[in-house]
């Protein structure tokens, strides 16, 4: 069964990785993820059709019918970095300025992840892996246009298109605003509650659905800007879960899984000391309706 990083750190007794882990775990979207831990990548059978059934009468026998499963297969895809601090800048400024950096490029990895799962595509940079935009294909099932201002009933089509107990909507920041105001627009209504999350912070809700913004990559570029066709952009609708959407995870060099730090110290051939950071990660969609896409949204109003 896969795990959030945050359940599996409570098995951690690496105090470095359950810090960067923690640091990671500021982002909502990497927070609620489970992640499966497989070697090399994970082989899994995608259900494209289900066999036939029928009715017979006696003495009669039943049509012969298989379901169509097509194989598919996830590769690990490695990220990370290494964080190299002039010795002297440790000398003078003691290890605070190696803990800055250290801190800064664990938030660069989790901006990069976050941008990821959203835009990733491997047809434009082969080392990543694909994320939702590159997966749902537009004009299929899972993909729902909502061709101009965003109105409730296409965001519960939206909804209806995933199968799952448990949903996360994933949107930009102003989108989110949007929906906040339609829920105190009498008019609209909008669905709109509050709990509490994993940190005890607020989380938002809409028609039982939780709300994970994104906001900027690493380059301070909006995630799910209004930039796709026609100054528009996507709300995506994601059941995680083992046999749903699933993040994968590798091994680290001690057989464990997870995000790996090595410390190599002052290394020989600059006055540095260097620490890298390597994950060794992936997305799988196991079940073709555990995720869905609305694109084609303007920034405007939300309506009924």
């Amino acid at each position: 069964m896969g795990l959030t990083i945050l359940e599996a750190a409570k098995l951690e007794d690496n105090l470095q990785r359950v810090a960067i882990t923690r640091a990671l775990a500021e982002s909502e979207m990497i927070r609620i993820l489970p992640f499966k831990n497989v070697t090399g990548g994970l082989d899994y059978a995608e259900e494209a059709e289900l066999p036939s059934v029928g009715f017979r009468a006696y003495n009669e026998t039943y049509d012969e019918s298989y379901g169509v499963i097509n194989p598919q297969y996830e590769r690990l895809k490695f990220m990370g970095g290494d964080i190299d601090v002039d010795m002297q800048r440790i000398k003078n400024f003691g290890g605070e300025s190696k803990a800055q950096q250290i801190e800064a490029k664990t938030r660069s990895i989790r901006l990069t992840f976050e941008d990821n799962m959203i835009n990733g595509d491997e047809s434009v940079d082969p080392r990543a892996f694909d994320g939702l935009k590159t997966r749902i294909n537009l004009g299929s099932s899972q993909a729902v246009n909502a061709n101009g201002a965003l109105s409730l009933s296409v965001l519960d089509e939206l909804i209806d298109a995933v199968d799952g107990d448990t949903k996360v909507l994933h949107m930009n920041k102003a989108m989110r605003r949007r929906l906040t105001a339609a829920s105190r627009n009498t008019s609209l209504g909008g669905f709109i509650t509050f709990s509490q999350d994993e940190l005890g912070k607020r989380a938002t809700y809409y028609n039982e659905c939780r709300i994970v913004v994104t906001d900027t990559n690493a380059q301070n570029v909006q995630i799910q800007g209004f930039t796709e066709s026609g100054s528009s952009t996507s709300i995506y609708c994601v059941a995680y879960g083992d046999m749903q959407t699933t993040g994968i995870q590798g091994p680290r060099t001690d057989g464990t899984f997870g995000i790996d730090v090595k410390e190599f110290g002052e290394v020989p051939d600059a006055p540095v000391d260097r620490t890298r950071i390597d994950w060794s990660i992936g997305l799988a969609i196991m079940n073709g309706r555990s995720a869905a896409r609305c694109y084609g949204i303007t920034n405007a109003a939300v309506v009924a």
